[in-house]
């Protein structure tokens, strides 16, 4: 607009004094107008201007009693400003209606039974209290707004909203973390904090201040109860009102216990598998060992350990096994048939907190099939069967023989073989060379799968001496 910028805020509130600096952003452009090389200008200098305050103005909604039936608020307010009503065209009568929401919020309100105040004059009107009685403080905060009427019945605006301070607790370990919650118009600064060790009615002493919401106190046992009220200090920084605005939150109380998990172990598994085969599928087992967790901060109190297992990758973890020594940080395991799997552990306090998972790991089976290329199965009840030499961790098998002229004499999916040198119709076969494929499907840790390489070959079949 007659080459000047212009900005407006619609985010601001009546009465309150805001302040504003503008920051240049200059760029280079790109052939296709991208910006790049963005350079911030120094900030121009500071304006500020305070909002116009013709509504009322709420100072205080500070909790008198917790109670769940007969607890009690107290809601104070002043008057719009004089000197920005005009009350030439804003004329009496006057009136102000409390309104009340439970929780802290911004809709549902409604019009407190009672809570109606009127003047024929502005110089009539007055700085308000009303004391909200039967409400139940322990469970909800409330929130409160003042409508203010020109002409009787015409609604000129609204106060700002203003909520009581609720007192949240969060229990652990040897703390109790306070937190307030609140939603009012003006700025708190300070918070003290009041607490009682004989009870929600019993005598409070302050324990400290803070300026945030958040109060941690760690002076204190577990298992014992703790209750507490803080008072806040707050101010609306302009003048008109008092300086100084003091609210209470509702009484609440908490007991430490422990909620703090040990420290999650660090797994390691292996296993004696080899490529070779020298070592039996039944002699196979993975190991799984950890760190001792009572050395990690926070841990001391840990008194066992579950080991968790999935026999594929992916799948659901059960329990199979806890180990109830804190000191024994050894476990073996297997499956029947299969050694593949993946395991997590978990260490669990006194308390029963249990620890994050321990880092997963998986393990895979190490198949090993192999076969002879002659047999003799002359009824000496020596090498009368074709088996295979050496056979691990394998499900099945696509076995095929055929004679030298490719026909086909005998064929099994059992990977035992067990071929005893007949053929498909059960009558002996000649003594000479065959040859034979086999796809070898292995188990696996994602599952049955298939070798990577065909097993072919020649067997030689003796029927000597018989």
């Amino acid at each position: 607009m007659n080459g000047r910028y212009s900005y407006t805020d619609r985010t601001v509130e009546r009465g309150k004094t805001y302040c504003y600096r503008i920051v240049g952003v200059f760029a280079r452009r790109t052939p296709a107008n991208v910006p790049f090389n963005l350079v911030e200008s120094l900030a121009s200098a500071e304006v500020c201007v305070q909002l116009q305050r013709d509504v009322p103005l709420i100072t205080h909604a500070t909790v008198d009693q917790t109670d769940p039936s007969v607890g009690r608020i107290t809601v104070r307010w002043t008057k719009p400003n004089v000197n920005d009503l005009d009350t030439i065209q804003n004329p009496g009568p006057y009136r102000f209606v409390l309104e009340r929401a439970t929780g802290i919020t911004r809709n549902n309100f409604q019009p407190i039974a009672g809570a109606s105040f009127s003047s024929a004059t502005f110089k009539g009107l007055n700085d308000t209290t009303w004391i909200d009685n039967n409400l139940n403080t322990v469970q909800n905060p409330y929130s409160y707004r003042v409508a203010f009427y020109i002409r009787r019945d015409s609604l000129l605006g609204y106060s700002q909203i203003a909520s009581s301070h609720y007192l949240n607790i969060r229990s652990s370990d040897k703390l109790n973390e306070l937190r307030v919650d609140k939603s009012v118009p003006w700025t708190n600064f300070k918070y003290d904090i009041f607490r009682s060790t004989n009870g929600i009615n019993g005598v409070y002493d302050s324990i400290g201040t803070t300026t945030t919401e958040v109060y941690l106190d760690t002076n204190v046992v577990n298992k014992r109860e703790y209750c507490y009220y803080v008072r806040a200090w707050g101010s609306y920084s302009f003048t008109g009102v008092p300086d100084s605005l003091i609210n209470f939150s509702q009484r609440r109380c908490g007991t430490p216990i422990d909620t703090v998990p040990p420290c999650a172990p660090v797994l390691a598994v292996n296993n004696n598998c080899d490529s070779t085969g020298t070592v039996l599928e039944q002699n196979i087992i993975n190991r799984l060992s950890w760190n001792l967790v009572t050395r990690c901060p926070g841990s001391k109190d840990a008194i066992l350990y579950r080991i968790y297992y999935a026999n594929t990758e992916g799948g659901n973890f059960q329990l199979i096994a806890t180990i109830n020594n804190i000191l024994d940080t050894v476990y073996t395991h297997r499956e029947a048939g299969s050694v593949a799997g993946c395991y997590y552990v978990t260490a669990v306090d006194s308390i029963g907190n249990e620890s994050r998972r321990s880092n997963v790991i998986c393990i895979d089976n190490c198949p090993v099939y192999k076969l002879p290329n002659a047999f003799t199965p002359n009824g000496d009840k020596q090498n009368d069967i074709f088996t295979p030499i050496n056979s691990r961790y394998i499900s099945k098998v696509e076995f095929k023989v055929v004679n030298r002229w490719g026909g086909l004499v005998f064929e099994t999916t059992d990977p035992q073989l067990n071929w005893d040198g007949k053929n498909l119709s059960g009558n002996e076969l000649a003594e000479g060379t065959y040859f034979y494929t086999c796809k070898v499907f292995e188990q696996r840790l994602s599952g049955e799968v298939m070798g990577t390489q065909i097993l072919s070959g020649y067997i030689e079949l003796f029927r000597g001496g018989n």
